[in-house]
């Protein structure tokens, strides 16, 4: 008997994308095929006044690492607590205290850096145009004014954004307290976060920082050295740079 093989056409199943802040068709689209970022983008019908710059993308896929991150920083940051309690640092232990509240209180959102998302940019770039998977979401707020400045200082500040002004400058507007005098890490509203050397033996070039931009002043390494690893700062900054340009709170 002569078995002949029949092709089925197979369909790529729809995926469910939800998309918020400055569109016009907020809501979840559901998009069929092998659906991508510039489909749901276009489908949303993205507003002139959004700030594609701070546009976010968050996939479930993402969660388990970045929890997983949040519960280690959390411990680290309990240990630093303890360790300056242990060594007569009250100031240390308050402002570890009040940082460990802060991460605690942020949620795991997901989200993933990508180079653009803006939908012209994505729909003439195939590599920057990556898959969507079933779930996702897109955020797209209106422009902020301000720069934060958060981390090791006294309050957390928010500034008013300066055309540019460089992260330092940010920095002296708002007191620091147990500050490494080495570093300072600058996340850019698109997630990007970038180290920079402020001493004399490692000082960066010049960045400008965009609109919404945050600036995390970190915890010295010498002062929670034994408690903390040498990447916690990087970490923190990284942890940070998770959270929605619109959302989140100072601590």
């Amino acid at each position: 008997m002569t078995l002949i093989g029949v092709a089925w056409p197979i369909h790529a199943m729809a995926v469910s994308v939800s998309v918020s802040g400055e569109v016009g068709r907020p809501g979840v689209q559901s998009l069929q095929g092998n659906a991508r970022l510039a489909d749901a983008a276009t489908a949303a019908q993205i507003k002139p006044e959004a700030y594609v710059l701070g546009a976010s993308w968050t996939q479930q896929s993402k969660q388990f690492e970045q929890k997983r991150l949040q519960v280690g920083l959390l411990y680290e940051l309990g240990a630093v607590a303890d360790q300056a309690r242990r060594e007569g640092n009250a100031p240390l232990a308050a402002l570890s205290t009040k940082l460990r509240q802060w991460l605690q209180a942020m949620p795991v959102t997901g989200r993933r850096v990508a180079n653009t998302l803006d939908p012209g940019a994505l729909a003439a770039n195939d590599a920057d145009n990556l898959p969507l998977d079933d779930a996702d979401t897109l955020s797209y707020p209106r422009r902020p004014s301000t720069v934060r400045v958060v981390g090791a200082v006294q309050k957390s500040c928010e500034l008013p954004h300066v055309a540019l002004q460089g992260a330092r400058k940010y920095v002296k507007a708002c007191a620091t307290q147990m500050a490494d005098r080495d570093f300072l890490y600058v996340i850019q509203p698109d997630g990007q976060v970038f180290e920079l050397g402020i001493a004399l033996w490692n000082e960066s070039p010049p960045m400008v920082l965009a609109p919404g931009a945050i600036v995390y002043v970190p915890l010295d390494q010498r002062l929670v050295a034994g408690a903390a690893d040498k990447v916690f700062n990087r970490e923190m900054a990284d942890f940070i740079a998770t959270q929605p340009l619109d959302g989140g709170v100072l601590p």
